[in-house]
C-alpha cells in the first residue's frame, strides 16, 4: 500500500507515554445519498520503531505481536445533529501500513473531553488510535457532535447522537479506505473508554434496534469503564454516599447536554446553580472549553457548593423530575446484544462505579443475551490506571476472533465442537472438544471475577469445581484461533 504523507513532528517518548497513561476520562440517516465522506486530510505517519518505544514506556508493548507503521488521517463527514438535521462532523482514522487488501476495523469512541479542540482529529498521536492500529487494526475515531469541527455544545452522554456520530464515521471511513487506499475492512469491532464506553454501548444498541446488522456486522464489543446505567448505579454512586464526588465537574456537563437535547431543565443558569458558578458555567458552555480560566483542581467536590439546594433535593425526592427522566432516557442496559460483549472495568474506579458493568450484565442476561460479561481486569486500579490493562484485554480478546492476525470468516457451525457435562454440575465438569490449538480455559463468575484458569490439556479434560460457590458462571476457551464461551451452573 503506497501513499504520500507528511511526517508528524516527533514528540518525546515520555510525552507519548504520559498521554497513554493519562487518558481522561426509526433509523436516522445522515443524508439520502450514498456518500458520507466530505474531506480526508493526511496528518502523517508514525513509524513502528517510534511507536514501539512509546508502547514500551507505557507498559503496553507485546513482544509477540508485530508493530506496524501507522498513517493518520483527519476525516470530515455527513451526519445528523440531535434534532436529526444534516450536519458535518470530524474524526480521525488510523491505518496500519500493510500489504493486505483487507484489515479488521475498530470503531473507537473516546472518553470525556473538556476542550472542544482536544479531539482525535486534532491530536495526531491519540493513544488508543496508536495502540490498536500499531497492532494491526484500522481505527475510526469520531470526535462526536459539538467537538472538533462540529459547531455548538457537545451533547455529553446523549446515547443517540453518540451512536449516529460513530456510525456515520465508520461509513465515511469505509468510503475513504476503499476508494482512496484500496482497503476493505473484513471485520468490525467496537471499543471505547469512560464516556467512550457509554458511546460504544450506544452504537451497538443503535445498530441492534434499527436492524443495521447487515451493514454493521459486529464481531464483538468491548465497552470499558462506562456509565451504562446513569439513572441507577451511577446516580446512586454519585449522590447516595455523601455530598461529594471527585468528578463533580461532570454534573454541569451532563445537565447542559440534556438541556440542549430535551430543553426541559431550566431557562437560566441561575435556576440550577449558585453564583458565581452560574456565570462560570454559562461562559464555559458558550466557549466549548470547560475549565477555561478556572483550574479543574479548584472545582468543589461538594455539589451543594455550586448547585441550588432545592434543585438537588427535588431530584433526589422525585423520580419524575426531568433530570431523572433524561438520565433514564440514556440508560443502555435494557436490551440483549446478539454479539459478544465484554464490559471491562477496574475495582477501585472512583469515577465510574464498577456496578455499572455488573448491573448491566445482569439485566442483559435476564433479557436473554447469549454472551455478555462484566470483567474486572484489575481489582486495585482506578479510572485512570485501568486504561492500559483494559486496552490490552480488549486487544487480546479481539485477536481471539482472528487467525494469524487476519479475522477469520468462521461461522458458528464451523467452530470446533465443545461439550460440557454434566451441566448443571456439582463437582467434576468434563470438557470434550475438537480444539487442537494451545488453549486456556477460564471460568468467570457473573460479577466478572475469575475463579478458574487452567490450560486445556487434551480432547477430554475434567475440572474440579467443588471449591467455587453455587451460581451461574461463564466458561471460556481461548486459543489463537477461537474464543468460545458457554454458561455453566454450579450446584
Amino acid at each position: 500500500m503506497r501513499e504520500t504523507t507528511r511526517s508528524i513532528k516527533r514528540a518525546s517518548i515520555p510525552i507519548i507515554s504520559a498521554i497513554i497513561l493519562g487518558l481522561s476520562p426509526n433509523d436516522l440517516s445522515a443524508q439520502s445519498g450514498p456518500d458520507y465522506l466530505v474531506t480526508a486530510e493526511p496528518l502523517g505517519t508514525i513509524t513502528s520503531d517510534f511507536l514501539r518505544l512509546g508502547l514500551i514506556a507505557a507498559g503496553a508493548y507485546l513482544p509477540d505481536k508485530t508493530v506496524h507503521d501507522v498513517s493518520i488521517y483527519k476525516l470530515t463527514y455527513h451526519t445528523v445533529d440531535v434534532a436529526g438535521n444534516p450536519t458535518v462532523a470530524s474524526g480521525a482514522l488510523y491505518v496500519p501500513q500493510s500489504d493486505a487488501d483487507s484489515l479488521p476495523l475498530i470503531s473507537y469512541q473516546h472518553g470525556t473531553i473538556m476542550n472542544r479542540d482536544q479531539v482525535p482529529s486534532n491530536r495526531a498521536e491519540d493513544p488508543p488510535g496508536l495502540f490498536f492500529s500499531g497492532y494491526g487494526y484500522i481505527v475510526a475515531m469520531p470526535d462526536y457532535l459539538g467537538l472538533g469541527d462540529n459547531p455548538g455544545l457537545h451533547p455529553y452522554l446523549h446515547w443517540e447522537s453518540e451512536a449516529t456520530a460513530s456510525i456515520d464515521m465508520v461509513r465515511a471511513a469505509r468510503e475513504f479506505l476503499l476508494d482512496s487506499l484500496g482497503i476493505k475492512d473484513d471485520a468490525l469491532f467496537l471499543a471505547g473508554y469512560s464516556q467512550g464506553g457509554h458511546a460504544t454501548m450506544a452504537m451497538h444498541r443503535y445498530v441492534h434496534l434499527n436492524q443495521l446488522d447487515e451493514e454493521f456486522s459486529i464481531e464483538a464489543s468491548a465497552p470499558m469503564s462506562g456509565p451504562y446505567a446513569l439513572s441507577g448505579p451511577q446516580f446512586e454512586y454519585i449522590f447516595s454516599k455523601d455530598s461529594t464526588y471527585s468528578g463533580s465537574y461532570f454534573i454541569p456537563y451532563i445537565i447542559a447536554s440534556y438541556q440542549l437535547v430535551y430543553g426541559n431543565l431550566y431557562t437560566d443558569y441561575s435556576q440550577y446553580y449558585d453564583p458565581p458558578y452560574d456565570s462560570i458555567f454559562a461562559a464555559w458552555e458558550a466557549s466549548g472549553i470547560f475549565f477555561d480560566n478556572y483550574p479543574i483542581d479548584s472545582f468543589p467536590e461538594n455539589f451543594y457548593v455550586f448547585m441550588q439546594d432545592s434543585v438537588l433535593d427535588h431530584v433526589f425526592e422525585d423520580p419524575s423530575h426531568p433530570l431523572n427522566e433524561d438520565l433514564r432516557e440514556n440508560d443502555l442496559y435494557d436490551w440483549a446484544p446478539k454479539e459478544p460483549v465484554r464490559m471491562l472495568y477496574c475495582g477501585m474506579d472512583l469515577t465510574v462505579s464498577p456496578e455499572n458493568a455488573i448491573f448491566t450484565q445482569e439485566q442483559m442476561n435476564l433479557l436473554g443475551a447469549a454472551d455478555v460479561l462484566s470483567v474486572n481486569v484489575n481489582p486495585d486500579y482506578n479510572h485512570t490506571t485501568c486504561a492500559i490493562p483494559a486496552f490490552m484485554y480488549a486487544l487480546e480478546w479481539f485477536d481471539g476472533f482472528s487467525e494469524n492476525g487476519a479475522v477469520s470468516a468462521l461461522t458458528v457451525s464451523e467452530q470446533p465442537v465443545v461439550s460440557l457435562y454434566p451441566n448443571p454440575v456439582s463437582r467434576w465438569l468434563t470438557i470434550e472438544t475438537e480444539i487442537t490449538d494451545r488453549s486456556m480455559v477460564s471460568i468467570l463468575s457473573m460479577d466478572g471475577q475469575q475463579v478458574v484458569e487452567t490450560p486445556l490439556e487434551g480432547p477430554v479434560q475434567q475440572i474440579d469445581l467443588s471449591r467455587i460457590p453455587k451460581g451461574v458462571y461463564v466458561l471460556t476457551i481461548r486459543s489463537g484461533s477461537y474464543v468460545i464461551s458457554r454458561k455453566i451452573v454450579k450446584l
